[in-house]
């Protein structure tokens, strides 16, 4: 009986590769795919599987499912170059440049014909090119939204508020609006030398609160810096600037430096360690003036299934020390530290889901005068929203966003509920 059930099993299995097969030679990759991955938790780990769903995965555009699948394969036939060399197509369409390069050139050491080795040596000669950085790039976008904000000032919902003194009127409490979001922006790389590239990005930001006008805000910033590849390793190091205003004026300067370092650990795991040193300046309250310093660090996964679900989790620290001679100004210094998670699937080709929640802890540096008590803060945020691609470098975004503060200090309490919806062009 088992060997009359292995027999069936190996039966069904040729059948659903040779009706794939034909799929995937009649120009319908998707039909075959999907046929394939209704399979897979009967046949995956099987080489001639494994063999066929890697290959029909970089047709339709799954290289990392291509990768995870040819990987199986190559674990039974490590000299099977014909799937040494997809799989090396599949890191090449993820980016893995080092492992394509290698994986390519274990593929050319087969007998080939001289059209397959042509057309590895064209692959290598690109990757070299990237390896090399000798290709510039750029892109722009617009975008615009409207939606609702419900504390468009991010206040308390108290107008008044009992301090040991007395009591303190809250001159803007909690207020809503109706809002608009316009923003446009730009980056661009360029090679200036063998694995050195200098990049750059700038955005401008206009969020206008059309039923509370002093409460708009502006916002400008701008990045320069050098990319270094080496490797499964890159490293930038930037400068940053940043303009933020209220009601159109100057409310305050953000000036820093950045550094990053990115390792690549295999084709669904990537780490990035980061840090930044800036000073903020506000040009009407001098005395809110700090340096800042954070490190912090990011773990991406991408997991191996029909959406391709990506996961991401940054870890964070930093200190803020106060830059006045004022005295009794130690209560503007803070420690604080956070983390945040996100998740995004790829239900279809064109339509992307996402959600990130954070969650950051303040710890203040001395008492406030007014309110006679040290401020500490949580703050939680949740976005939740989607992205829909249209053709010619229109996407559509619907988003809600729920923050809350909760403060040691009522007047920093908080809770706000926006939702917009986006439209936005790639150039």
């Amino acid at each position: 009986m088992p060997a009359f059930a292995d027999e069936r099993s190996e039966q069904g299995e040729q059948a659903v590769i040779s009706q794939a097969s034909a799929l995937h030679q009649a120009g319908k990759p998707q039909q075959a795919y999907q046929l394939l991955q209704s399979h897979a938790d009967e046949y995956a780990g099987t080489f001639k599987y494994d063999y066929l769903l890697g290959s029909v995965a970089i047709d339709v555009g799954r290289p990392l499912d291509a990768v995870f699948a040819l990987e199986r394969a190559l674990d039974q036939k490590p000299d099977y170059a014909p799937a040494r060399a997809e799989l090396a197509r599949a890191y090449f369409l993820i980016g893995e440049n080092e492992a394509a390069k290698a994986e390519f050139k274990q593929a050319k050491k087969a007998e080939m014909p001289a059209d397959s080795k042509k057309l590895i040596n064209s692959y290598l000669s690109t990757i070299d090119e990237r390896i090399l950085g000798s290709y510039s790039q750029s892109s722009f976008y617009l975008s615009a939204g409207l939606g609702y904000d419900s504390n468009v000032n991010s206040a308390t919902g108290t107008s008044q508020i009992a301090v040991p003194t007395g009591i303190i009127n809250v001159l803007s409490p909690e207020t809503d609006s109706s809002v608009g979001l316009f923003e446009g922006g730009g980056q661009f790389s360029n090679a200036i030398s063998t694995n050195t590239n200098v990049y750059g990005s700038f955005n401008l930001r206009a969020y206008e609160a059309f039923d509370e006008s002093d409460f708009s805000t502006q916002v400008g910033d701008g990045v320069i810096g050098l990319h270094f590849l080496q490797g499964l390793n890159q490293y930038r190091v930037s400068f940053v600037g940043q303009v933020f205003a209220l009601d159109g004026e100057a409310n305050r300067n953000l000036l820093g430096l950045n550094g990053q370092w990115q390792r690549t650990l295999d084709a669904a795991n990537q780490f990035i360690l980061f840090g930044q040193y800036a000073s903020l300046r506000f040009p009407e309250a001098e005395r809110l003036d700090v340096n800042q310093l954070s490190l912090g660090a990011t773990w991406t996964h991408i997991y191996a299934s029909t959406y391709q679900p990506l996961t991401y989790l940054t870890l964070y620290y930093g200190t803020e020390d106060e830059q006045t001679d004022i005295p009794d100004s130690e209560f503007v210094g803070r420690d604080y530290f956070g983390f945040r998670a996100g998740l995004l699937i790829k239900s279809s080709a064109r339509l992307l889901w996402s959600a990130v929640f954070s969650y950051q802890n303040s710890e203040y540096g001395g008492v406030s005068p007014i309110f006679g008590e040290t401020r500490e803060d949580d703050f939680f945020n949740l976005i939740v929203g989607a992205d829909y691609l249209y053709s010619g470098g229109w996407s559509l975004r619907p988003e809600i966003t729920y923050s809350d503060n909760d403060s040691s200090l009522e007047i920093n309490s908080y809770d706000r509920l926006r939702a917009l919806v986006t439209v936005r062009k790639e150039f």
